[in-house]
């Protein structure tokens, strides 16, 4: 270096925590290797850490789809429709009819087709509230919900869900 100075060589271990959730952050800084001597030290610079509220849904089956009742764990402000599919959970309800055509057919989360309709039996209050339009469309069934326009855990709240899957087959 210039001016005659020691360069110092510094080894540095790095873990990106960013978009993990409480506990795979606390796993990751857990996982960088330990200080070899007393004069080692780590830095550790925090963005923000906040742990996610979680909402159980309870998930209840028609009879008629032989399907074991389950419970699933999503993160407060997740879509209640994406984080059923991406959990496995079948949603395609064959008797139902689109709003705006009133034939069969998916609608890929527009709120139009119905199809992924559920019975809200317990916690409505942890779901967003319902907009006009899907007022208007379930305005027959009061205690129903498209999943796709809802999310869990209105107002960054944790608790529990119980909804019935596919609640024309019941």
């Amino acid at each position: 270096l210039g001016g005659g100075g020691v360069a110092e060589e510094t080894e540095s271990a790095n873990v990106r925590t960013e978009c993990l959730g409480y506990d795979a952050t606390v796993d990751a800084v857990l996982s960088l290797p330990p200080a070899d001597s007393s004069d080692e030290y780590y830095r550790l610079s925090l963005k923000r850490l906040r742990r996610k509220p979680v909402v159980k849904i309870n998930l209840r089956y028609p009879p008629s789809q032989n399907e074991p009742d389950e419970t699933i764990e999503l993160f407060a402000g997740e879509n209640l429709r994406l984080g059923m599919l991406v959990r496995g959970v079948k949603l395609n309800d064959p008797l139902a009819k689109r709003f705006d055509t009133k034939s069969e057919g998916n609608c890929g989360a527009g709120g139009l087709c119905r199809t992924c309709a559920v019975s809200v039996l317990r916690g409505g209050e942890l779901l967003s509230p319902q907009k006009t339009a899907e007022a208007q469309m379930l305005g027959d069934e009061p205690r129903w919900r498209l999943a796709c326009k809802a999310f869990v855990g209105y107002g960054m709240t944790e608790g529990e869900v119980t909804v019935a899957v596919n609640p024309r087959q019941w």
